[in-house]
Protein backbone atom coordinates (compact mmCIF):
# COMPACT_ATOMS: atom_id res chain seq x y z
CA UNK A 1 0.00 0.00 0.00
CA UNK A 2 0.82 3.49 -1.05
CA UNK A 3 1.21 5.82 1.98
CA UNK A 4 1.08 8.73 0.02
CA UNK A 5 -1.28 9.80 -2.23
CA UNK A 6 -0.99 9.97 -6.31
CA UNK A 7 -1.40 13.09 -7.99
CA UNK A 8 -3.16 13.55 -11.36
CA UNK A 9 -3.35 16.53 -13.81
CA UNK A 10 -5.65 14.95 -16.31
CA UNK A 11 -8.26 16.42 -18.46
CA UNK A 12 -11.65 14.77 -18.56
CA UNK A 13 -11.19 12.29 -21.21
CA UNK A 14 -7.70 11.06 -19.22
CA UNK A 15 -9.99 11.23 -15.98
CA UNK A 16 -12.74 9.13 -16.95
CA UNK A 17 -10.04 6.87 -18.41
CA UNK A 18 -8.60 6.64 -14.88
CA UNK A 19 -11.81 6.09 -12.95
CA UNK A 20 -12.83 3.09 -15.35
CA UNK A 21 -9.73 1.16 -14.06
CA UNK A 22 -10.96 1.34 -10.34
CA UNK A 23 -7.14 0.95 -9.34
CA UNK A 24 -6.95 0.32 -5.70
CA UNK A 25 -5.12 4.03 -4.60
CA UNK A 26 -6.12 7.31 -3.05
CA UNK A 27 -5.59 10.05 -5.69
CA UNK A 28 -6.04 13.55 -6.24
CA UNK A 29 -7.00 15.09 -9.38
CA UNK A 30 -5.13 18.30 -9.55
CA UNK A 31 -6.02 19.49 -13.16
CA UNK A 32 -9.70 20.76 -13.79
CA UNK A 33 -11.41 23.54 -16.01
CA UNK A 34 -8.15 24.26 -18.10
CA UNK A 35 -6.20 25.93 -15.33
CA UNK A 36 -3.56 24.04 -13.26
CA UNK A 37 -4.14 24.50 -9.82
CA UNK A 38 -0.88 26.44 -7.88
CA UNK A 39 -0.44 23.80 -5.35
CA UNK A 40 2.07 21.95 -6.98
CA UNK A 41 4.05 20.12 -4.70
CA UNK A 42 1.81 17.70 -2.43
CA UNK A 43 4.47 14.97 -0.88
CA UNK A 44 3.27 12.37 -3.47
CA UNK A 45 4.36 9.22 -3.71
CA UNK A 46 4.27 10.48 -7.57
CA UNK A 47 2.90 12.44 -10.41
CA UNK A 48 0.63 11.57 -13.56
CA UNK A 49 0.61 14.45 -16.01
CA UNK A 50 -1.76 12.83 -18.56
CA UNK A 51 -3.16 16.02 -20.15
CA UNK A 52 -0.56 16.40 -23.17
CA UNK A 53 -1.93 20.03 -23.44
CA UNK A 54 -0.20 21.14 -20.99
CA UNK A 55 3.26 19.55 -20.87
CA UNK A 56 4.45 22.71 -22.72
CA UNK A 57 4.05 25.08 -19.85
CA UNK A 58 4.12 22.40 -17.18
CA UNK A 59 6.00 24.61 -14.22
CA UNK A 60 7.73 21.09 -13.91
CA UNK A 61 10.80 22.60 -11.84
CA UNK A 62 8.33 22.91 -8.71
CA UNK A 63 7.76 19.27 -8.54
CA UNK A 64 9.87 17.03 -5.77
CA UNK A 65 13.06 15.98 -6.94
CA UNK A 66 13.34 12.08 -6.64
CA UNK A 67 9.27 11.37 -7.24
CA UNK A 68 8.37 9.33 -10.45
CA UNK A 69 6.64 12.06 -12.96
CA UNK A 70 4.52 9.74 -15.46
CA UNK A 71 4.11 12.04 -18.80
CA UNK A 72 1.66 11.31 -21.17
CA UNK A 73 4.45 12.25 -23.94
CA UNK A 74 4.12 10.37 -26.98
CA UNK A 75 5.70 12.48 -30.55
CA UNK A 76 8.88 13.29 -28.05
CA UNK A 77 11.33 11.44 -26.02
CA UNK A 78 13.06 11.56 -22.59
CA UNK A 79 15.07 14.27 -23.89
CA UNK A 80 12.38 16.97 -24.91
CA UNK A 81 11.58 16.63 -20.77
CA UNK A 82 13.42 18.39 -17.68
CA UNK A 83 16.73 16.55 -16.89
CA UNK A 84 17.14 16.48 -12.92
CA UNK A 85 13.61 14.72 -12.74
CA UNK A 86 12.41 11.20 -12.41
CA UNK A 87 10.47 11.02 -15.59
CA UNK A 88 8.37 8.05 -17.61
CA UNK A 89 6.91 8.67 -20.71
CA UNK A 90 3.59 7.06 -21.23
CA UNK A 91 1.05 6.23 -23.84
CA UNK A 92 -2.02 8.11 -22.35
CA UNK A 93 -3.62 8.93 -25.42
CA UNK A 94 -7.56 8.86 -25.23
CA UNK A 95 -8.83 5.69 -24.30
CA UNK A 96 -5.20 4.17 -23.96
CA UNK A 97 -5.40 4.32 -20.21
CA UNK A 98 -8.02 1.79 -20.28
CA UNK A 99 -6.16 -0.70 -22.37
CA UNK A 100 -4.97 -3.54 -19.74
CA UNK A 101 -1.29 -2.87 -19.83
CA UNK A 102 0.10 0.69 -19.38
CA UNK A 103 3.18 1.35 -22.22
CA UNK A 104 6.24 3.41 -20.62
CA UNK A 105 9.96 4.24 -21.81
CA UNK A 106 12.27 5.68 -18.84
CA UNK A 107 15.95 6.36 -18.20
CA UNK A 108 17.49 3.14 -16.60
CA UNK A 109 18.21 5.23 -13.55
CA UNK A 110 14.55 5.65 -12.99
CA UNK A 111 13.26 2.70 -13.97
CA UNK A 112 12.93 1.14 -10.54
CA UNK A 113 11.19 4.44 -8.96
CA UNK A 114 8.40 3.60 -11.56
CA UNK A 115 8.16 0.39 -10.92
CA UNK A 116 7.46 0.47 -6.97
CA UNK A 117 4.47 2.58 -8.00
CA UNK A 118 2.94 0.45 -10.74
CA UNK A 119 3.47 -2.26 -8.55
CA UNK A 120 1.74 -1.21 -5.77
CA UNK A 121 -1.08 0.17 -7.69
CA UNK A 122 -1.48 -3.34 -9.35
CA UNK A 123 -1.23 -1.76 -12.30
CA UNK A 124 0.85 -3.89 -15.33
CA UNK A 125 2.90 -2.41 -17.63
CA UNK A 126 5.20 -2.86 -20.24
CA UNK A 127 8.87 -1.34 -20.81
CA UNK A 128 9.78 -0.29 -24.23
CA UNK A 129 12.02 1.68 -26.14
CA UNK A 130 12.61 5.94 -25.93
CA UNK A 131 11.29 6.68 -29.74
CA UNK A 132 8.60 8.87 -31.29
CA UNK A 133 5.56 7.32 -30.88
CA UNK A 134 6.79 4.45 -28.53
CA UNK A 135 4.73 1.28 -30.26
CA UNK A 136 1.11 1.35 -30.23
CA UNK A 137 0.55 4.85 -31.16
CA UNK A 138 2.73 4.19 -33.88
CA UNK A 139 1.18 1.48 -35.11
CA UNK A 140 -2.28 2.62 -34.97
CA UNK A 141 -1.11 6.42 -36.30
CA UNK A 142 0.31 3.97 -39.22
CA UNK A 143 -3.15 2.52 -39.98
CA UNK A 144 -4.88 5.30 -39.50
CA UNK A 145 -2.92 7.10 -41.65
CA UNK A 146 -3.18 4.16 -44.56
CA UNK A 147 -6.83 3.94 -44.20
CA UNK A 148 -7.08 7.72 -44.93
CA UNK A 149 -4.71 7.43 -48.08
CA UNK A 150 -7.45 4.24 -49.19
CA UNK A 151 -10.04 6.70 -48.84
CA UNK A 152 -8.21 9.19 -51.29
CA UNK A 153 -7.70 7.12 -53.15
CA UNK A 154 -11.12 5.53 -53.33
CA UNK A 155 -10.57 2.30 -52.38
CA UNK A 156 -13.62 2.16 -49.82
CA UNK A 157 -15.34 4.69 -47.86
CA UNK A 158 -14.31 5.72 -43.80
CA UNK A 159 -17.64 3.23 -42.97
CA UNK A 160 -16.85 0.45 -44.54
CA UNK A 161 -12.86 0.62 -44.10
CA UNK A 162 -13.99 0.90 -40.05
CA UNK A 163 -16.26 -2.40 -40.30
CA UNK A 164 -13.92 -4.35 -42.41
CA UNK A 165 -10.98 -3.75 -40.01
CA UNK A 166 -13.10 -4.40 -37.46
CA UNK A 167 -14.51 -7.74 -38.51
CA UNK A 168 -11.71 -8.97 -40.29
CA UNK A 169 -9.09 -8.59 -37.74
CA UNK A 170 -10.77 -7.96 -34.51
CA UNK A 171 -9.81 -4.40 -33.37
CA UNK A 172 -11.80 -3.04 -31.20
CA UNK A 173 -11.89 0.16 -33.16
CA UNK A 174 -11.98 1.03 -37.15
CA UNK A 175 -9.11 3.44 -38.44
CA UNK A 176 -11.41 6.25 -38.31
CA UNK A 177 -13.04 5.91 -35.16
CA UNK A 178 -9.76 5.47 -33.55
CA UNK A 179 -8.54 8.61 -35.25
CA UNK A 180 -12.13 10.40 -33.63
CA UNK A 181 -11.28 9.36 -30.26
CA UNK A 182 -7.37 10.39 -30.09
CA UNK A 183 -7.60 13.12 -32.52
CA UNK A 184 -6.17 14.05 -35.70
CA UNK A 185 -3.91 16.76 -34.54
CA UNK A 186 -2.05 14.18 -32.16
CA UNK A 187 -1.65 11.76 -35.26
CA UNK A 188 -0.56 14.42 -37.40
CA UNK A 189 1.84 15.53 -34.94
CA UNK A 190 3.46 11.73 -34.63
CA UNK A 191 3.46 11.09 -38.47
CA UNK A 192 5.20 14.54 -39.23
CA UNK A 193 7.81 13.71 -36.64
CA UNK A 194 8.06 10.04 -38.13
CA UNK A 195 8.17 10.99 -41.57
CA UNK A 196 10.87 13.02 -41.32
CA UNK A 197 13.11 9.98 -40.72
CA UNK A 198 10.92 7.60 -42.93
CA UNK A 199 8.91 8.95 -45.72
CA UNK A 200 6.45 5.71 -45.23
CA UNK A 201 4.35 8.43 -42.50
CA UNK A 202 4.08 10.83 -44.18
CA UNK A 203 0.51 12.15 -43.19
CA UNK A 204 -1.70 11.56 -45.88
CA UNK A 205 -3.67 14.65 -47.96
CA UNK A 206 -6.81 13.32 -46.65
CA UNK A 207 -5.71 13.10 -43.57
CA UNK A 208 -5.00 16.91 -43.54
CA UNK A 209 -7.85 17.93 -45.34
CA UNK A 210 -10.04 16.70 -43.03
CA UNK A 211 -8.32 17.39 -39.39
CA UNK A 212 -11.42 19.43 -38.09
CA UNK A 213 -13.99 17.08 -39.41
CA UNK A 214 -12.16 13.69 -38.11
CA UNK A 215 -11.25 14.79 -34.90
Amino acid sequence: MLEKKLVIWADEARKQDILTRNLPFDFIFEFADGHIKPNLVSSAAAYFILDDSIISSFPFDQLEVGIPVFVNEISGTLADLPSGKCMIRINAWPGFLRYPVLELAARETDTNAAEKILDAIGWPYKWVADIPGLVTPRVISMIINEACYAVNEKVSTAQEIDIALKLGTSYPLGPFEWNKQIGSHRIIELLDILSAQDDRYRPAPYLKKNLQLLS
